[in-house]
């Protein structure tokens, strides 16, 4: 049976959304945190999988995504099955928050993730367990009744201040230390942007394939991140879904990083 979607997060306190319209972090326009896209041998059962035991809605008329608020999760077929966990990767792992975290770790253990470990009360912090779903993606599971669903997204760098920087260079966002104690990245979406170090492979190699900001307009946006000093992996190409046309290209991020940048029409959520 369905569960019903995640609570609405709140909303973001106003002293946030000055920071997110104002110039005090690195003159760089704040864009809204987009989407992750994961790769699986079958995306329709992995977006159901998500849909009944994670949350979220259907979107883009299609059965292989998911919004949490203002973001997407996507799924790509991989009918090799050759990714590797995300563990490990530069994206390493993706977040969601539950106001019974119990529950739910218990609940998608039943639906055939796997629990790493048992669930910690972190001082200061939250409560917060982890589990890997049944394509191998880790997810890390919290209780921040501030900020409920779609939480966080954490990557892997050697120097993580170093790739901080750069993600902010690149796509503003707000610089703060989650709970005063983790640095990282608020995007507008509400959604986290985290840094721990470590050792790391491509995105490619990995379960979470690329993740994605939103570009208003692809021609500005493409040649604000060249002046900014992106690499371009893929240029901008168009593709037509159900419910209107997208553009998109493709960036390289630090540690092999893909990232994705796409140009939605205005009434796309």
């Amino acid at each position: 049976m369905a569960q019903p979607n995640l609570p609405k997060i709140l909303r973001i306190p106003l002293f946030l959304l000055a920071c997110f319209s104002g110039m005090a972090f690195a003159q760089t326009p704040s864009r809204l945190y987009d989407h992750i896209h994961m790769s699986v041998p079958d995306p329709q059962a992995a977006a159901t999988w998500y849909l009944e035991n994670i949350g979220g809605a259907r979107v883009d008329d299609r059965d292989d995504r998911l919004i949490y608020s203002r973001t997407r999760i996507m799924w790509l077929s991989d009918r090799g099955n050759t990714r590797k966990p995300s563990e490990g990767s530069v994206v390493d792992h993706i977040g969601f928050s539950f106001t019974d975290l119990a529950a739910k770790v218990d609940q998608l253990v039943a639906a055939g993730a796997t629990q790493q470990g048992e669930i910690r009360d972190v001082p200061g912090l939250f409560k917060l367990a982890f589990v890997v779903d049944p394509w191998g993606t880790r997810l890390e599971l919290i209780e921040d009744f501030q900020h409920l669903g779609l939480h966080h997204l954490h990557l892997r760098d050697p120097y993580p201040a170093e790739a901080l920087d750069w993600y902010e260079n690149m796509f503003g966002g707000v610089r703060l230390n989650l709970k005063g104690r983790i640095p990282g990245l608020l995007y507008p979406g509400n959604v986290w942007l985290l840094v721990s170090e470590g050792d790391t492979f491509p995105s490619t190699e990995g379960t979470i394939d690329h993740i994605g900001w939103r570009a208003p307009v692809m021609e500005d946006s493409m040649a604000d991140l060249k002046s900014r000093g992106a690499y371009v992996r893929v240029p901008a190409r168009g593709m037509e879904l159900p419910n209107g046309p997208i553009e998109f290209f493709y960036i390289e991020g630090p540690n092999g990083a893909n990232i994705e940048l796409v140009q939605r029409t205005p009434d796309m959520p």
